[in-house]
């Protein structure tokens, strides 16, 4: 007799689970991964499956999403397990510094934040966590690397040049947002708004995972409080045009420019930090992603998925 494969019993349970929330009582729980000794559970995954996809997903689209939720657990837990290893602690005085620099950096306001938060479909609490998790990856980072990640005054001149006229105009932009948990469908979806087969709206009203209201606008966004992937995908667009699927912040996003303005201008100096930390993090992130690759690799991990 055949035996049915892990991944045909992991379809079969999403479906139990994510089909009938009422039953979900019922399912006996079961470990799907174990990582230097700590597990993971299915009820763990399933429950982090609903946070990255803002709602409780369809069959198909959970059995995609739990192999690249369970890595990102599983990099999670050894990130921590290190950092309990080096004795690695961060304060909350530490993550408040670290937003209120944040929010200096960017000349922001705390209602500034919040609406930029609000655009990239985060809480407060959740910036705190990722605050956090930064902290820790940039300690860790002092731990690792021998030669510091620098960013040198001809690289900012460089940025700087080339990017001089929205550096230094006060630009502010109207954008409609369509928010997916999957590549492919963000694929297909945007292959449709470009043959005209559904409208931006209906897209949002039927699809969407990101914020609603408004019916996915946010107006008056001012081009500072935007991330770097944000605006390399607004920078080329004209007004009423849309971008090519965007892999930000865990979930892929089709953005459409509504309504463009550029106000007084701003002195070079005033912005060169904030150049800095354009530069900076991409950098880091490269630098920590060969760190966690080395970690895994040192790592015991058992995927039952």
């Amino acid at each position: 007799m055949n035996t049915p494969s892990v991944r045909v019993l992991l379809t079969l349970f999403l479906f139990l689970v994510l089909a009938a929330p009422g039953h979900a009582a019922q399912v006996v729980d079961r470990i799907v991964a174990v990582v230097n000794g700590e597990i993971i559970t299915f009820q763990e995954l399933r429950q982090q499956i609903f946070l990255v996809a803002g709602q409780t997903p369809d069959q198909a689209t959970a059995e995609k999403l739990a192999p690249q939720v369970l890595d990102s657990m599983i990099d999670n837990i050894i990130l921590r397990q290190e950092a309990e290893r080096l004795k690695i602690e961060v304060s909350d005085s530490e993550v408040d510094n670290e937003i209120n620099q944040f929010k200096a950096r960017r000349r922001l306001s705390d209602e500034d934040l919040e609406r930029s938060l609000r655009l990239q479909g985060l809480t407060m609490e959740q910036f705190k966590k990722r605050s956090r998790e930064d902290i820790v990856k940039h300690k860790m980072l002092g731990y690792m690397v021998r030669r510091k990640v620098v960013v040198t005054q001809e690289e900012i001149d460089t940025y700087m040049e080339r990017n001089r006229s929205e550096l230094t105009t006060e630009r502010v932009v109207g954008l409609q947002i369509i928010a997916l948990v999957d590549q492919e469908r963000a694929n297909f979806l945007w292959q449709s708004l470009q043959s005209g087969e559904v409208s931006f709206d209906e897209a949002v009203e039927r699809y969407s995972v990101g914020p609603k209201n408004d019916n996915g606008v946010m107006s008056g966004v001012r081009w500072r409080e935007l991330d770097e992937p944000w605006r390399e995908g607004l920078r080329d667009l004209n007004v009423g045009e849309i971008t090519k699927p965007l892999f930000i912040q865990d979930k892929w996003v089709i953005l459409k420019l509504i309504e463009r303005t550029d106000g007084a201008r701003q002195e070079e100096a005033a912005v060169e930090e904030e150049v800095r930390e354009a530069i900076l993090r991409p950098k880091l992130e490269e630098r920590f992603k060969e760190y966690m690759n080395g970690l895994r690799g040192k790592a015991i991990i058992q995927n039952k998925l």
